[in-house]
């Protein structure tokens, strides 16, 4: 089956004619309300994401960012959103990062600024990262819910929940997740 269910894929894949296609369908992961409506008429060419999902994700991002907390929030919503987003062409690298972040942030505790040291860690290392199938069971939170909270300490829990909720849909992904954060951290 195709990420995120249904016939056929999403943005990013070849139609009949072996043409990219540029067009977001029903599939994508990140917001309910008429995902198929972008706001700029085009998908994201970075995530499997609608225009205006990626819209909410740049908003939130600008929210993030402007905290300018010490604990650096904005990277736990950039691995949330990238691991929520995976599929249609987003390098490998990406995804493992994005759930790699995800792991140490929501199983190990990890602010932000730690996740963003083990990034630049495994950065160094040499690996051949493999492509990694995405989730069948649906995400119960989005970018969009973060937003719709109060920005302050709501949000940021909220943001704080869309992690979690990312990271176990993930579960598949899980114990090889774990493994390969021990043998290349040693």
């Amino acid at each position: 089956m195709p990420p995120f269910g249904g016939t056929h894929g999403g943005y990013g894949e070849k139609n009949g004619k072996g043409e990219e296609n540029g067009e977001p369908n029903e599939h994508m992961p990140g917001l309910r309300a008429d995902p198929a409506r972008p706001t700029n008429g085009k998908a994201s060419r970075f995530f499997h994401a609608t225009g205006e999902c990626h819209q909410k994700y740049s908003e939130l991002s600008a929210y993030t960012l402007n905290k300018q907390d010490i604990d650096f929030i904005h990277q736990h919503a950039v691995d949330a959103y990238s691991a929520q987003h995976a599929g249609s062409g987003m390098k490998t690298i990406t995804v493992a990062f994005s759930l790699i972040g995800l792991y140490y942030a929501v199983e190990r505790g990890y602010t932000g600024k730690q996740v963003q040291r083990v990034h630049m860690l495994l950065s160094r290392r040499k690996f051949d990262w493999p492509p990694l199938p995405v989730p069948d069971k649906p995400y119960s939170l989005t970018v969009n819910d973060v937003l719709q909270e109060k920005p302050g300490k709501n949000r940021d829990a909220m943001l704080r929940e869309w992690m979690r909720d990312v990271w176990l849909c993930w579960e598949h992904q899980h114990e090889w997740i774990r493994n390969l954060s021990q043998s290349l951290l040693k």
